[in-house]
């Protein structure tokens, strides 16, 4: 995972950012072993979360805490469903933990960080994003440079090779990991990562970049995070799944 102190002024000029400041919480590059799991093809998409929502009242639009919300929770959704032409494209003004509560509810649960970029990954080869080496293009992924400026309808481009769509661009997702600074930060941090879990203000890592993302944004490595109550229209999320040992 990560990339080395030393390759972030390659990554910079290559994506076109003015200073590699953004880069530096992918800093160091490390190795992590990662046990067999599942993740869902497709990102959540309104008609999954309105089956959700349908099944567990409580987690409607008009239903959901002020205080476990910023009030922008499903603000894109009418009369408490979502939009015909919606329906299709992932879910977004959702917090981290609706999105908890979505993959609990199927028997799932959010991936981990670790999970997300093995996943986004080719398996093979260190790419610089889901697709290859390519530099983002309008036909590869729904980005900040096509000019769309919202969602586009889930698997609306090729999929990685290990057959998952959109692990790069159209909405930001979700991870179940807390935010704890860069990994440099991590490891010399004393602070078990699941007291500041606890906490459930705490920022929470997000992977992929969205609609308005830069080519950087789009890497397979790069990091971010997002506060767990404020939805917003570029956040969405998958569902992870242990496998069961063989």
């Amino acid at each position: 995972m990560g990339t080395n102190l030393e390759d972030l002024e390659r990554v910079r000029l290559a994506t076109g950012l003015s200073t590699a400041g953004p880069l530096m919480p992918e800093v160091p590059r490390h190795q992590v072993s990662v046990a067999d799991f599942f993740l869902d093809v497709f990102d959540v998409t309104n008609r999954d979360f309105l089956e959700f929502v349908q099944a567990r009242p409580a987690w409607g639009k008009d239903r959901l805490d002020s205080s476990l919300q910023n009030g922008r929770y499903l603000e894109h959704w009418l009369d408490g469903t979502p939009p015909a032409d919606l329906l299709d494209h992932p879910v977004t003004f959702i917090t981290w933990q609706a999105a908890v509560a979505y993959c609990g509810w199927q028997g799932k649960r959010l991936p981990t960080e670790t999970e997300y970029e093995w996943a986004a990954q080719d398996g093979i080869a260190s790419m610089e994003y889901p697709w290859g080496n390519r530099p983002p293009e309008n036909d590869l992924v729904n980005w900040g440079g096509n000019g769309i400026g919202t969602t586009v309808p889930v698997g609306s481009y090729a999929p990685n090779a290990r057959g998952l769509y959109d692990m790069a661009g159209n909405v930001w997702r979700f991870t179940s990991d807390p935010w704890l600074g860069s990994y440099r930060e991590q490891f010399a941090s004393s602070v078990a990562p699941e007291q500041i879990a606890a906490d459930p203000n705490h920022r929470r890592v997000v992977r992929g970049g969205s609609w308005g993302a830069n080519a950087a944004n789009l890497r397979v490595r790069y990091r971010d995070s997002h506060r767990p109550f404020d939805a917003r229209e570029m956040v969405g999320f998958r569902c992870a799944k242990s496998a069961k040992p063989k």
